[in-house]
């Protein structure tokens, strides 16, 4: 049997920060997709946002295909990310494989304060400018007028709102109980 945590939700409102943690305390390995992405352009350099767009898609490739391995194999996992539709049919495939229990948490938080941050962490220099995170504000701005959807409908989804901050405990504790319960399908 193998068990997975998605932490899914739109950019900046929490979701490395959560999955950071969830890896830790479960001792589990985490993929990360901007993680991914941060090796590709560690390597091959940043250009523009069609560029990391596509570097985008590689790394949710790889993520994913690693995720798979780690799960046939009857290991533990976190998966984080923004999951878009072609990203979450996958992992959805990958939830309906027999053995396999998931777990959600979808963080959310008030599209005021998601674009905040996002423009804060633009400035900060913590990523690698091959996000080009300033250029693509605008587009994000747009995506947060659509309402966010949890990537699998059938498994137990937790949410978790960050508006306020980042208060782990109880989505941690949360999630002990779903997995001590005989997880989820």
């Amino acid at each position: 049997m193998s068990r997975c945590i998605v932490v899914s939700g739109p950019p900046c409102a929490g979701k490395s920060t959560l999955a950071t943690a969830l890896a830790a305390r479960f001792r589990w390995p985490l993929f990360c997709k901007d993680l991914y992405k941060e090796r590709v352009f560690r390597h091959l350099g940043g250009r523009d946002r069609e560029w990391s767009r596509r570097v985008s898609l590689l790394a949710w490739d790889l993520l994913l295909c690693e995720a798979a391995s780690t799960l046939a194999h009857g290991h533990d996992c976190v998966l984080e990310g923004n999951f878009r539709a072609p990203q979450a049919a996958v992992v959805t495939a990958l939830a309906a494989v027999p053995g396999a229990h998931f777990a959600e948490v979808h963080c959310v938080a008030a599209p005021a304060v998601l674009i905040e941050r996002y423009r804060r962490r633009a400035l900060d220099g913590t990523r690698h400018p091959g996000h080009v995170d300033l250029e693509a504000a605008a587009e994000l701005e747009r995506e947060l007028e659509a309402p966010d959807a949890p990537v699998l409908p059938r498994a137990s989804v937790l949410v978790w709102d960050t508006t306020a901050g980042f208060e782990f405990a109880a989505v941690l504790d949360q999630l002990e109980s779903v997995f001590a319960a005989g997880g989820v399908r």
